[in-house]
């Protein structure tokens, strides 16, 4: 069985290529930047590719090729990603009604997913353990097209104020350069991005899940400021979503506009993983299910029946 991965052309699709895996890139699709050539794109390489099975995550540029795979019998799998705790994408609701699984990892998206499966949290298998001392603090705000004020704001502030250990390195994105006792670059290797994690004291971060759960896997109790829709800082809340549940849990802290004592303190407060229900891995369901989909013939009925 070939395994090919779908994405954009950037950093992923690098190391995937690295790693000596399949890949085929698309155009950029999503609510800032939907255009026909996009979603013909997507038809095409379904109709190039053909698929057995398709996994997906309900990334915008994979829905014209997911929905054009269906179409040409493919079965689908659709997996709602761990930054989703409340309320589903746009993208995902729509696959699920043609999915042949739905597997979410947390479960009050049982009640948006009827016919879910709910599975641990993938950030939930893998968390680092406590790990003490370290020097300084590093900041990242991710690789989102949009800058990010109200945070890098806070950050400066704070380390103005002695709160933030220095030195404070700031991965700030398409921010223009900081001032203040702040050191800045825009982007980061990930070999530098995850050794600047793992070696500071504090880490400040953004509420993109990829983040979060390099933190949290490098023994650390982040400070999150979630990017709000309401501020414009992004297109939904899922990032306050990830970044309450994880507050809740214990494994994060959550601060909206500015940097406490209080918060400082809590980061030092690092708590291993919270006790886990008996709900399958993702990764050994989703196993399960593509090896039972493969067995299959193709079909060609694209909506399922909605679950009463």
């Amino acid at each position: 069985m070939q395994r090919t991965w779908l994405t954009s052309e950037g950093v992923a699709a690098a190391r995937l290529r690295g790693r000596g895996e399949r890949v085929v890139t698309l155009p950029r699709l999503d609510r800032g930047s939907v255009s026909p050539r996009s979603v013909l794109a997507g038809v095409l390489a379904a109709v190039r590719e053909r698929p057995s099975v398709v996994v997906t995550s309900g990334a915008g540029l994979a829905v014209p090729f997911c929905v054009a795979s269906r179409l040409l019998g493919a079965r689908l799998v659709h997996v709602e990603t761990m930054a989703r705790v409340t309320s589903g994408s746009t993208s995902g609701r729509l696959l699920a009604r043609m999915a042949d699984a739905v597997l979410v990892q947390w479960p009050d998206l049982a009640r948006v997913y009827p016919r879910a499966e709910v599975c641990r949290p993938a950030l939930l298998e893998d968390i680092g353990s406590p790990r003490p001392g370290g020097t300084g603090t590093f900041v990242t705000v991710g690789s989102h097209d949009q800058a990010f004020p109200r945070m890098l704001g806070a950050v400066r502030t704070a380390a103005q104020d002695g709160l933030l250990p220095q030195p404070v390195l700031v991965q700030r994105g398409v921010a223009d350069q900081l001032d203040g006792p702040l050191t800045s670059v825009e982007f980061m290797p990930r070999e530098a991005f995850e050794e600047a994690m793992e070696s500071a004291a504090i880490v400040v971060s953004h509420g993109g899940a990829g983040a979060v759960a390099s933190a949290i896997r490098a023994g650390k109790r982040p400070i999150i400021f979630a990017r709000r829709r309401a501020l414009g800082e992004h297109v939904d809340d899922h990032q306050l979503q990830l970044a309450r549940k994880l507050d809740e849990l214990g494994l994060a802290v959550l601060v909206v506009d500015r940097i406490t004592p209080e918060d400082v303190a809590a980061t030092r407060d690092v708590r291993g993983a919270p006790v886990q229900s008996g709900s399958p891995r993702v990764a050994d369901r989703l196993r399960d299910v593509v090896a039972d989909l493969l067995t299959l013939p193709r079909t060609f009925r694209v909506l399922r029946p909605t679950a009463r």
